[in-house]
């Protein structure tokens, strides 16, 4: 019964977010990634971020990894965030975690952007997450995930308000107000 509840909560949740795209409420996804990209941000620092929230295991404990997928990252960064996805995934993909659906679409659009987006180098480092990124993604309820994570396109930008703001608590962006200075910031304030 609890499954169903899930199955039911992820349906509407994707009905919600496809009526949003639909309607042009999402002011902050592009299908260029320029507008996406966010300058001077430390993509090292930020992955410390999102390695300490994956530890967690909540359904937004993946959205550290989306807040980067369309930043510029290095191969030695690529292995990383591949490594990260491999580790976390088996805890968020299965049918007694609460938010499965929302935490696997969102974890691999962040894997299939990263990808798409990368060159050749970071490419190799991502290929074994990419292949399981898309597997996962292929059984997942269609509508928002085929067009965003399997689509032609790619789309980038942190989508919505919600999206934003939480990338502005996550990624490290020294010298930005609008964002964390650092990781330790971002210790420090979960320590309170």
């Amino acid at each position: 019964m609890a499954t169903r509840r899930y199955v039911i909560l992820s349906w509407m949740i994707v009905v919600v977010i496809v009526s949003i795209g639909a309607s042009g409420c999402l002011p902050y996804l592009y299908k260029e990634r320029t507008p996406a990209l966010v300058s001077g941000i430390d993509i090292d620092q930020s992955l410390d971020v999102a390695a300490l929230d994956l530890d967690k295991a909540k359904a937004t404990s993946v959205l550290g990894i989306w807040a980067l997928r369309d930043q510029p990252v290095t191969a030695a960064q690529a292995s990383r965030i591949s490594d990260l996805y491999l580790r976390s995934i088996l805890k968020i993909d299965n049918d007694e975690f609460r938010g499965r659906n929302f935490a696997v679409w969102h974890f691999t659009w962040a894997i299939s952007n990263l990808y798409r987006l990368g060159d050749d180098a970071v490419k190799s480092a991502l290929l074994v997450a990419y292949d399981d990124a898309i597997k996962r993604a292929e059984k997942l309820d269609k509508g928002a995930v085929d067009k965003l994570v399997l689509g032609a396109d790619i789309y980038s930008g942190f989508a919505h308000a919600g999206g934003r703001a939480y990338a502005h608590k996550h990624l490290v962006v020294p010298g930005n107000d609008d964002y964390l200075q650092s990781y330790r910031q971002y210790v420090e304030a979960k320590d309170k």
